[in-house]
């Protein structure tokens, strides 16, 4: 379980990614740490990134 904190900074993240908006490298870094542990966060990342970003990860 993740807190609450935490998840407001990965909602921030997530939302700025899908608003076309700077998102820094220690965050991306950050998100990729954090979808590994939690499925739930990692299936955030997928509805953020869109069906593009699984299928360059998957090539």
């Amino acid at each position: 379980m993740i807190s609450t904190t935490t998840r407001i900074r990965i909602q921030n993240i997530l939302q700025r990614i899908e608003n076309n908006q700077s998102v820094t490298l220690e965050e991306r870094i950050f998100l990729n740490k954090l979808s590994r542990i939690s499925p739930v966060i990692s299936k955030w990342i997928d509805s953020s990134l869109g069906p593009e970003a699984s299928t360059i990860d998957n090539d």
